[in-house]
């Protein structure tokens, strides 16, 4: 694994989003639709398909901090 070439990805590495009750809530809803077409676009671009995995273990309580990350 020396001499393989490394890969950037579109998230920030170690990024740790977590379930917080203080934080604002925002609209499900349209946290769904934005998860939902990230989902479509896994199909086409499997190297975001990590970081929407990551966002969508929030959907039923979406907060700020998890808006941010998408």
């Amino acid at each position: 694994m020396m001499e393989c070439n490394s890969m950037i990805t579109p998230t920030e590495t170690g990024i740790k989003l977590q379930i917080d009750e203080n934080e604002k809530e925002v609209d499900p809803t349209l946290y769904k639709q934005i998860v939902g077409s990230l989902r479509y676009l896994c199909n086409i671009r499997p190297d975001i398909a990590y970081c929407v995995g990551l966002i969508s273990k929030f959907m039923e309580k979406p907060k700020t901090p998890h808006f941010r990350g998408i």
